[in-house]
């Protein structure tokens, strides 16, 4: 049978003052029962201390109350240590159970060689009524079902990620003015809407199991995509079906203006998202005069090139979350899907009892979105969401160094900064079950500087010129069992759980990663997106099937350009084969192969553009060569710059389009963009204008020689 324990205790209740009055009381002549119940003490404890107080010269000497403490194993110093290093290792992440807090207690007594009962040397580790009487000492400290969370978004939520985002997010603020009132940023975001609703609790008897009916055991996916405005106003959502085709009747009782879509999965994909973009450009009225800037994750459907163009054709500004972020950095998962999808559930359950026996379709949902979609969809929630991410009002420091406590077990030092790294193992202090506590001893090498003071969730690794060397005592010190008249006593200096435990670090990485990770980006920018239409055709080769070419005839070699997707550039740019008319027609022409003059023109190279110091600063109206710089090559663009920002050391460029002649052209829709002054590697000469036809002099030659280097 399990010990009954009393919920309260029932001796020792009296205070200090209330016994010295008593004993006060009696001392005058009062018989000791009467002053017992009128003091509401037990007879026999008054007796006892009356006892001690006439054996006593005075009252003053005698010790009024219990001294309980004698059987404490840990002073309060010691016991708020255990409190810190739990409350530390639960922000991180990595909560201690039950079991788990009570060895650590029985270790860190083994180690500070602390007398203990024989019940924690025999089953390793501290009692069960010690932890329910340090938590009821210790308040702060509660029993609590954690939240799973995976370890990348655990440890991508970090200080250099964020200060990142909150970068690109300032320098978008900065370009537009409009930004600043908070009216023209959004944020877009799609969550699952199933058939099968999460159960709400229920008042049924005790003893019994409770079910509650859901449609099925799984459901069917209807993806919603929903936008918000910082000023507390929601667009109409985007729905996409499980479906072929699509049907109007999907949306009854969505909210006015909603669209409809549909795909064989039920997911977002890079061809609905252009559609969904479109929604989006109408009824925020976005445009170039008007421009407005959304914030989104960085899925590979919402990256695609005609999504990007379309949105700066129509002056939307894309700004992405590093990835596993979102769950703090975007407002719709930082305040409105959860309460929407609480609505959505107690909406289905409404729907359940007034259809009894009928499943829920997916055609019935988008009448249960509408109605979670009005409720969840309030002004106060939805200011509330962007000012607790800090993006707007715009509050880089809105986080604190609570929030980046699961990332700091991935913390790693920088290892071209550490050499020869030394882990300090701490095993045999802990070798608790062959009943060897050790202590340490720090010496330090000859000519070293001196320990500093670690926290204790920095990193483990010693630097070589402060080198510790960790050593057992000769002697070992075997538990010692506590008695009534002991008293609590520590040797040595006192060694915390986060000195002697293994520290919540990882690993050095081994670099095998081949994927490149990704990151915050403001989308819409030229060399950003040209970066992604890049890995995009990369990922297109090699998903191309491999050709025999034994029995192939071989072909000439043309070199390719890469050419934009959207309409107006086109039509400005076309490139063609060596067999075309248009080479043919130019085929003559001297100023596509050396200057007018006769001077020699200057050859290009990434090695000459890489270690080229630039003889003076850019300027306004100069033509410049601007470096971009991917995991496998070097591309180059041309570009005019219209503005410089010398408090930033940037530059506000206006690039020009190339074809494989080396023509350069303005693009009907201009492309700007700021540069970092170190991206600038060259400044070009002044253009003159080709050939004497219309088409030709609409085009700019440089007296520079492109063929070496990758140029767009």
């Amino acid at each position: 049978m399990p010990k009954k324990r009393p919920l309260c205790r029932k001796i020792g209740n009296h205070t200090k003052e209330n016994m010295k009055d008593a004993l006060l009381e009696i001392a005058s002549g009062k018989k000791i029962r009467a002053v017992a119940k009128e003091k509401n003490i037990p007879f026999s404890t008054l007796q006892r201390y009356a006892a001690k107080a006439k054996a006593s010269t005075s009252i003053e000497n005698v010790q009024l109350v219990p001294h309980y403490d004698i059987n404490r194993v840990f002073t309060n110093e010691q016991e708020q240590a255990l409190t810190e290093y739990y409350n530390n290792c639960a922000l991180m992440f990595y909560g201690l159970t039950t079991k788990d807090c009570r060895k650590v207690a029985y270790e860190m007594a083994v180690i500070n060689k602390l007398k203990m009962p024989q019940s924690w040397i025999s089953n390793k580790m501290a009692g069960i009524d010690w932890l329910k009487s340090f938590r009821k000492r210790h308040n702060g400290l509660s029993l609590r079902k954690p939240e799973t969370c995976s370890l990348a978004r655990a440890t991508a939520f970090n200080k250099d990620t964020v200060n990142v985002f909150f970068d690109n997010l300032q320098e978008v603020y900065n370009r537009h003015s409009s930004f600043a009132d908070g009216t023209r940023v959004y944020n877009m975001d799609e969550t699952a809407t199933t058939t099968v609703q999460k159960p709400q609790k229920v008042i049924g008897p005790k003893g019994k199991n409770i079910g509650k009916i859901t449609s099925g055991e799984k459901g069917t996916l209807v993806t919603t995509c929903c936008f918000i405005s910082a000023s507390g106003q929601a667009l109409p959502p985007v729905l996409i079906f499980p479906r072929k085709n699509y049907k109007d009747h999907m949306l009854k009782g969505t909210p006015p203006g909603s669209l409809g879509l549909a795909t064989s999965s039920g997911w977002m994909n890079s061809d609905l998202f252009v559609t969904t973009m479109k929604h989006f450009i109408k009824r925020n009225s976005s445009s170039m005069e008007n421009p407005s800037l959304l914030i989104m994750d960085n899925h590979e459907s919402h990256l695609s090139i005609e999504a990007l163009d379309l949105a700066k054709e129509n002056g939307v500004t894309i700004l992405t979350l590093h990835p596993h972020t979102s769950a703090k950095l975007q407002p719709l998962d930082v305040g409105i899907y959860s309460p929407f999808k609480s609505y959505y559930n107690a909406a289905m359950e409404s729907w359940l009892l007034k259809n009894p026996g009928k499943p829920v379709t997916i055609y019935d949902i988008a009448e249960l979105i509408g109605i979670a979609f009005t409720r969840a969809m309030t002004p106060t929630n939805i200011i509330n969401s962007f000012k607790k991410t800090g993006i707007y009002p715009f509050d880089r420091d809105i986080f604190t160094e609570e929030d980046f406590l699961p990332s700091t077990v991935t913390n790693r030092p920088n290892p071209y900064t550490i050499q020869n790294p030394l882990d300090v193992s701490l095993q045999d202090i802990r070798d608790i079950e062959r009943n060897s506590p050790s202590v340490l001893e720090t010496e330090t090498l000859p000519g070293a500087e001196p320990e500093r003071e670690q926290d204790p969730l920095e990193t483990q690794y010693i630097s070589p010129k402060a080198l510790i060397v960790t050593k057992q005592l000769q002697q070992p010190i075997k538990p010692q069992c506590s008695k009534s008249k002991d008293v609590l006593v520590s040797t040595g200096a006192f060694v915390s759980p986060s000195q002697f435990r293994q520290p919540l670090k990882a690993l050095p990485r081994a670099n095998r990663r081949k994927r490149k990770p990704g990151r915050s980006l403001i989308a819409t920018d030229t060399p950003e997106k040209e970066n992604i239409r890049i890995q995009r055709l990369e990922v297109k080769k090699k998903k191309l099937p491999k050709k025999n070419k034994a029995n192939e005839p071989k072909k000439k070699a043309v070199r390719k350009v890469l050419q934009s997707e959207s309409e107006d550039d086109t039509e400005n740019i076309s490139i063609h084969d060596e067999d075309s008319d248009w080479c043919e027609e130019n085929e003559d022409s001297d100023w596509c192969k050396e200057d007018e003059v006769g001077n020699k023109i200057e050859m290009l190279t990434d090695e000459k553009l890489l270690l080229n110091i630039l003889p003076r600063l850019p300027k306004e109206e100069d033509y410049v060569l601007v470096r971009f710089s991917t995991k496998r090559k070097s591309v180059y663009f041309v570009g005019k710059v219209l503005h410089e920002r010398n408090d930033k050391l940037e530059y506000y460029v206006s690039f020009l389009r190339a074809n494989r002649k080396y023509q350069f052209h303005m693009p009907s829709n201009p492309d700007l963009s700021y540069v970092k002054e170190y991206d600038v590697k060259f400044i070009l000469p002044k253009p003159c204008l080709g050939g004497s036809t219309l088409r030709q002099q609409s085009y700019y030659y440089f007296n520079v020689d492109f063929s070496q280097i990758d140029i767009r």
